[in-house]
């Protein structure tokens, strides 16, 4: 398929803005939420030596609290106020997933850059609906697929995009994990858009999507149990591309699993190990012969966290690989990161609408 780290095709456009909306040339961030997620990207922000401008939450002491410990200039009480703020050039949206579409929406229309937490939106119709705003806007739109950005993953995909083991034909993507048993937490709620797909799912699709191509498979089949909320709790995906090759992906609230990518070509095949939506190693086997091959590990230490910050989730020291892209991207202009275009972000949320469809998922909001 298309070079990987090749220009996203015709929508990549280095017309949006210049270094002149920006402060120094140094992109100027606003912070939306508060919560466990904003805390690890923020803590790369601040390892990376960034401009923090503001933060804002519902709570306004809360937001007080996170400016001061991540060194924000200002808080704000209210998303709408830091909308308004003139210092804020980008806005990261770190809130849960029914509000990603609704804020990332405000901000492209107060004429902010965002970079948004995945999902992007919870069906394609939101997914469509922002992509067009940013483009219609000029303005950098990203999701923060931030596997893509990893080292690792740059590694696997430079394997696969020079044929160093031939042409992808296979797939296989795991990741679960044990979810709170609370039915009130946010994973098991409808109302918050709750369900394995959204959460982890996501992150097996994009490795198809990856190894194929943003492009919607001709075959999507899938099975899998809802929770008693309405949610899935489990479920498993089979993607064809006609001629091309296949996926088969599981995801998981019930159980924690491997989380590993095996990518099986025509002259081998690689494996990011565990956790493989954060990588730190990957494995490339090339054949030999019948059950036969030569294998080379890659390792690829994370970044040290500022001294003083903690982080809350696995290998959450990597998103200073995503913020250091973001920040690139911003000062050449673009209006996507080649790593994750929004084109895919589009592919993906069809093939997890189509996933919801089939077992039976929909949000009360959605119908």
């Amino acid at each position: 398929w298309i070079k990987p780290f090749s220009a996203p095709g015709r929508h990549d456009l280095s017309l949006g803005f210049t270094l002149g909306n920006m402060s120094a040339g140094q992109p100027r961030w606003g912070i939306l939420g508060a919560g466990g997620i904003s805390n690890d990207f923020c803590a790369s922000l601040v390892g990376n030596r960034s401009s923090i401008t503001a933060v804002a939450a519902r709570d306004a002491g809360k937001a007080g609290d996170f400016a001061k410990k991540i060194g924000a200039a200002r808080a704000h009480g209210s998303y709408e106020a830091l909308m308004a703020d003139p210092d804020v050039d980008v806005v990261y949206v770190g809130t849960i997933h029914t509000t990603h579409a609704p804020l990332t929406k405000m901000a492209l229309e107060a004429g902010k850059h965002v970079v948004c937490e995945k999902p992007l939106g919870v069906n394609e119709a939101e997914v469509q609906e922002l992509i067009d705003l940013a483009r219609s806007k000029k303005l950098l739109l990203v999701e923060g697929m931030w596997s893509r950005f990893f080292p690792a993953m740059r590694k696997a995909r430079e394997v696969l995009e020079f044929g160093e083991i031939g042409s992808p034909r296979y797939v296989q993507a795991d990741f679960g994990f044990v979810a709170p048993a609370e039915e009130t937490h946010r994973l098991w709620d409808p109302q918050q858009a709750g369900g394995a797909m959204l959460d982890v799912g996501c992150y097996v699709v994009q490795a198809a999507t990856m190894a194929f191509g943003p492009t919607l498979p001709q075959q999507i089949s899938c099975t899998g149990q809802l929770a008693s909320t309405g949610v899935d709790k489990e479920g498993s995906i089979s993607l064809t591309w006609d001629g091309r090759g296949s996926a088969s992906l599981i995801c998981s609230l019930t159980t924690n699993t491997p989380e590993q990518v095996m990518v099986i070509c025509s002259k081998g095949h690689l494996r990011l190990h565990s956790p493989a939506h954060a990588p730190t190693q990957i494995t490339v086997a090339r054949e030999v012969g019948r059950g036969d091959f030569s294998e080379e590990t890659f390792n690829f230490d994370l970044p040290k966290l500022p001294e003083g910050l903690q982080t809350n989730f696995p290998n959450s020291e990597g998103f200073l690989y995503e913020v250091q892209a973001v920040e690139k991207a911003l000062k050449e202009g673009l209006l996507e990161c080649a790593e994750y275009p929004l084109d895919e972000s589009l592919v993906v949320v069809k093939i997890m609408d189509t996933y919801r469809q089939q077992l039976g998922v929909v949000y009360p909001f959605e119908k």
